[in-house]
């Protein structure tokens, strides 16, 4: 390789690395701890991309940029997808698992995602939990984090509506449905899910953050 060559490369590099942050900024994920398995995957395939343009040469930075265009518009409509429907979100990321309920273990939830009980109590020690007798629930989340309730403590909060639509998933895991859901609303003075940001529920409440409180 002469002199131009490596000046080429040079340039390749700098202006990967400046549409790689811009993708970043634009699809929203600039932490490790906010992607998804669907990010994670993302983020592969751009690597893919910026390496196929650095190494080989009959590739140019036009067509880098024609293919992250692409694949930030993709990207860019999954998340979108994401935040609109919950079905489209269920698909593109995944829901949460039920790994432990009520003090008992679910081995067909183990089995679903390949985990076994010795990867388990290790996620469990990370938590500092110590022995499984003091878990009342886990639920291993579509990141794949493990969150816990103890003994003893609250059970977490559930979304039960998101962007104005009825979370299916979140009713269902507290043996709701969407007609009660309607009727709790009405009794705080919501006629509609028109304009609500999203509706938690925890501690046998419902609580109810309008759009209008959402920068």
């Amino acid at each position: 390789m002469n002199y131009y060559d490596f000046l080429v490369i040079a340039l390749k590099l700098l202006v990967v690395f400046i549409c790689i942050i811009l993708f970043l900024k634009i699809t929203g994920k600039t932490s490790l701890s906010q992607m998804s398995s669907i990010d994670f995957i993302g983020n592969m395939i751009l690597g893919g991309i910026a390496g196929g343009i650095i190494y080989n040469p009959k590739l140019t930075v036009f067509d880098f940029l024609v293919v992250l265009i692409m694949w930030t518009a993709i990207m860019y409509t999954s998340n979108y997808l994401k935040k609109k429907s919950q079905n489209a979100k269920a698909f593109i990321v995944g829901n949460p698992i039920i790994l432990m309920e009520s003090d008992k273990i679910k081995l067909d939830a183990f089995t679903s995602v390949n985990l076994d009980f010795s990867s388990f109590a290790v996620l469990l020690r990370m938590k500092n939990i110590f022995t499984i007798h003091a878990v009342d629930k886990a639920i291993l989340e579509p990141n794949g984090q493990l969150t816990v309730v103890k003994k003893g403590d609250k059970d977490i909060s559930v979304l039960v509506l998101e962007n104005e639509n009825p979370n299916e998933d979140g009713l269902k895991s507290i043996g709701k449905d969407e007609d009660w859901l309607k009727s709790k609303l009405a009794e705080q003075g919501y006629a509609n899910y028109e304009g609500l940001y999203c509706v938690e529920y925890y501690d046998e409440r419902l609580f109810v953050i309008p759009s209008e409180l959402v920068n």
